[in-house]
């Protein structure tokens, strides 16, 4: 049976990426790279999973891989909806060139002078090894760096000049700093910036052989990723050429590793256990604990905003029986979504999907830059959805519509009626923009 439900899966995730090889534009919408990131980040879990169970039931095994299955089948099923035309109104208006350079130096400023600060402050850690105390808000404005790079890009795309050239040197120093520490959601972010804007800009998709290679790379470079990182801490990285993904690849998968797809299936046979779904409270509790700083209303007024739980306690190790989570390693999306609301969590990834076809349809109209940022940069949210926790993408959504919605009403500009964008079977073909200052 096992066996069944993981060639399912198989199938459920290579005919996405058998559409995509046949149109690679493709790569960039929503149910086609969240088949990439199953294909990278769960396909070989489960199978090292399904051979070194490591003290979950076969049959949660079963139900992990169901469920996994069911989360992408959801992903085309949300993305297949109409879009909302109301949203790709709103936010494919234009935006002013000189204005958006201006949005792009404050963030890439505000982003690098918190990345400078954090190291200043007395760094705390909370029982799960997680930052916390002053040093987090500092965090929290640190990725405004990434926004800013994305902007940068998109400005000299329109038209290069030796001020946006400069402002775009700028901004891409904490995300090749971030890439180099081996952090992956900053290297995905900074890859897809480059891609997406190539392709918004000039409708440029990527080839298949760039495509494919990059997710084979991936596949291999993900288990290796924590010791690339202890060279980097310890300074010995020009031992890199020491180290062999493909044997560490074969190790993971053949060895008996630490597994965040084991996670999900503990935590799917802890939450039958105890008969208690969170019923939509873990998403509302982790706005809560991003957004409110404890430094300013305090820890029990922050606590008590939260439904069901303290800060302390909302992640927890320990579950029913004899299982804990290994530290540093997450819950999977399939595992927390089934935690709210059972099995109808999945429904959770065709809720994003339709989110991301109102964005995409509105990003590929002309001059939609605002759209074409939000796009981009929300893009690893909904990747964290899989590999960490769904309760992470509306904490990262609006993150990036805090910051970037006010660039927009700052930058909006006026147009005359908008052009329908290529690409979409909903309109006809755009026209080119005018470029910017």
């Amino acid at each position: 049976m096992l066996d069944f439900l993981f060639y399912l899966l198989i199938i459920a995730v290579v005919i996405p990426l058998v559409l995509a090889a046949n149109k690679p534009a493709r790569i960039f919408e929503y149910p086609y790279f969240m088949a990439a990131v199953f294909a990278v980040f769960i396909l070989p879990q489960a199978y090292s999973l399904i051979r070194f169970p490591g003290g979950v039931k076969i049959g949660e095994i079963g139900d992990i891989l169901l469920i996994c299955t069911l989360c992408i089948v959801c992903c085309f099923l949300g993305y297949k909806l109409t879009p909302s035309f109301t949203m790709v109104r709103f936010i494919s208006k234009p935006a002013d060139p000189t204005r958006m350079f201006h949005v792009g130096l404050a963030l890439t400023l505000v982003g690098i002078a918190s990345i400078v600060l954090i190291p200043m402050q007395q760094i705390q850690f909370g029982s799960r090894g997680g930052m916390t105390g002053v040093g987090t808000i500092y965090l929290f404005f640190a990725g405004l760096s990434f926004p800013g790079f994305a902007v940068f890009l998109q400005l000299i795309r329109q038209k290069f000049t030796t001020l946006r050239l400069a402002g775009l040197l700028l901004s891409s120093l904490s995300p090749i700093l971030s890439v180099y520490t081996g952090r992956r959601e900053a290297a995905v972010i900074f890859f897809l910036s480059i891609a997406m804007t190539a392709y918004f800009s000039k409708r440029k998709a990527p080839s298949r052989i760039i495509i494919f290679s990059s997710l084979l790379f991936a596949t291999l470079a993900i288990p290796a990723t924590g010791a690339y990182r202890s060279l980097v801490q310890t300074g010995e990285v020009r031992r890199i050429n020491r180290l062999d993904i493909v044997q560490n690849f074969k190790n993971f998968i053949n060895q008996e590793s630490i597994l965040e797809l084991r996670n999900a299936a503990a935590i799917l046979e802890s939450t039958r256990m105890e008969g208690k779904y969170g019923l939509g409270a873990g998403y509302w509790n982790q706005i809560v604990y991003r957004f409110i700083p404890a430094q300013v209303i305090g820890k029990d007024a922050k606590d008590a905003m939260l439904i069901g739980a303290t800060v302390d306690r909302m992640y927890v190790g320990k579950l029913v029986g004899r299982y804990e989570i290994p530290a540093g390693s997450t819950r999977t999306g399939m595992a927390d979504s089934y935690e709210q609301f059972g099995w109808l969590g999945c429904l959770f990834f065709a809720g994003v999907g339709m989110l991301f076809r109102s964005i995409w349809t509105a990003a590929l109209y002309p001059h939609a830059l605002f759209a074409q940022l939000f796009y981009i940069m929300i893009c690893t949210s909904a990747m964290r959805s899989v590999t960490h926790q769904t309760v992470d993408f509306l904490p990262g959504v609006f993150y990036q519509l805090i910051f970037l919605g006010a660039a927009y009403l700052y930058a909006r500009a006026p147009e005359p009626r908008a052009q329908p964008p290529r690409g979409s079977r909903y309109m006809q073909r755009p026209v080119r923009g005018s470029q910017g200052v």
